[in-house]
């Protein structure tokens, strides 16, 4: 049965081309029919043994979701499209400057960590996010909602320049100030430079060269072809995001 969740043939092409040997063999199931599972599961929100016996049987999706998480074969695709997406708008493939923002959410799964985010009152989670100059996701990082920002940078910022380390400018908000924006140029070839943000006044005013990550944050998933963050992408971008 097709559902919206489904990679297209295009996207499976653009898969096969961008890990090449990289991509997942396995003996029972397609790689495909197990990647739309985990898209289905990660779009929908259900639980992991949930989704509709039309996909490969729930534990080994997950398994597989799992193994290739741990294996880092995600990231490396990930790393892979953003390149491809930038050299085909006329970029350098390797970004060259980072911005990074969090997102508190409410998080109403109740066996999971929660926490409560006491500056915007919301008890869940918190998403980190480090994208290119374009938008385009270079790492994420999960945390409870009562992490600050500058706990959480550490490893997001470490990650984003050990998959790109042509970074050298990392732009971020007064949250990620202190001792990381001191340190970080004496660890990494690189700088952090943090601006006030807008935020509790009455209207949006973009902050220039850091508006890219709130609209990452803001881009709601679409179905197939219909464009996303990574437009190529479709739902499977889900996949990078946790």
């Amino acid at each position: 049965m097709s559902y919206i969740t489904n990679l297209t043939e295009k996207q499976k092409l653009l898969i096969r081309a961008t890990a090449g040997d990289d991509l997942p063999r396995l003996r029972e199931y397609c790689v495909f029919e197990v990647l739309n599972a985990m898209a289905y599961v990660l779009r929908t929100g259900c639980q992991w043994h949930m989704p509709p016996e039309t996909f490969p049987k729930w534990k080994a999706v997950y398994h597989h979701f799992r193994s290739w998480s741990a294996r880092g074969w995600f990231s490396r695709l990930l790393k892979a499209l953003v390149s491809g997406k930038r050299a085909a708008e006329g970029r350098a493939p390797e970004p060259t400057a980072a911005v990074v923002d969090s997102q508190t959410v409410r998080w109403g799964y109740r066996q999971s960590d929660k926490g409560i985010d006491g500056h915007k009152r919301i008890k869940g989670i918190k998403r980190h996010l480090a994208v290119d100059s374009l938008g385009y996701p270079l790492w994420v990082r999960v945390t409870t909602a009562n992490v600050h920002d500058s706990k959480a940078a550490p490893a997001l910022i470490s990650n984003s320049l050990a998959s790109f380390p042509t970074i050298r400018l990392i732009k971020g908000d007064k949250g990620y100030s202190g001792p990381l924006e001191r340190a970080l140029p004496q660890v990494w070839d690189a700088e952090m430079r943090c601006v006030k943000s807008n935020f509790g006044t009455s209207e949006f005013v973009p902050m220039e060269g850091r508006w890219v990550v709130e609209r990452a944050f803001a881009m709601p998933p679409r179905p197939p072809g219909r464009g996303a963050v990574l437009h190529d992408l479709g739902p499977i971008k889900l996949c990078f995001v946790l």
